[in-house]
Order: structure tokens, then sequence, then C-alpha cells
């Protein structure tokens, strides 16, 4: 194994050792959370929750909000996080702040 560093000089070895390590895989059997955009009234901005696991809906687990932007553009559940750029009755657009699989700080 060989690395370079910034001046190009190579360092060499063949004394290491390699470590396999498994990750996980998703795929759509894998277990997913999604929020939903189902549109606008006034100031108010509907999403719908909804889990799967195994590519099935989770009936218990499924959730409609609604959020005043109004007073906040900053929306969340489940510890995921948006700040709602725009949205109309037909589209939103939106920054991730903090995803569902993101740790809280």
């Amino acid at each position: 194994m060989c690395g370079i560093n910034l001046h190009g000089d190579r360092f060499c070895t063949s004394n290491f050792e390699i470590e396999r390590t498994k990750r996980q895989v998703y795929s759509a059997e894998s277990f997913q959370r999604t929020l939903i955009y189902s549109g606008r009234i006034g100031d108010k901005i509907n999403i719908g929750y909804r889990e799967f696991s195994n590519d099935y809906a989770r009936p218990a687990f499924n959730n409609e909000v609604e959020y005043d932007l109004s007073e906040s553009k900053s929306i969340g559940y489940k510890g995921a996080e948006l700040e709602v750029i725009d949205a109309t009755n037909r589209s939103i657009t939106f920054k991730v702040i903090r995803n569902f699989n993101s740790a809280r700080q």
C-alpha cells in the first residue's frame, strides 16, 4: 500500500492489516420515513408523514400535520427539519436542515 503526501513524496509499506466492515445497503426493502407535501391554504401547509417497512406502508405510522408559515418558515417532524423557501398549492421549495437520520446537536 502506498500513500502520497502534499509534496508528492511516496510512502509505501507491505506491512498493513485490512479490516472488512459490513454496511447496510438501503433498498426498497429498507425501513423508510417520508414527508409528503399536500398543499397550501392561506399561510398553512399540510404535510403527511408515512413509514414504510419492506416496501409496505405501516398504517399505524401515518399522520397528517398542518404548519402555519406565518409563525415560522421552519418545520419539523420526527427529527427531520426543513426550512420552507416557497410553497404554493401545487409545489414546495425547501432546504433540508436535518434529515430523519441526523443526530441532534
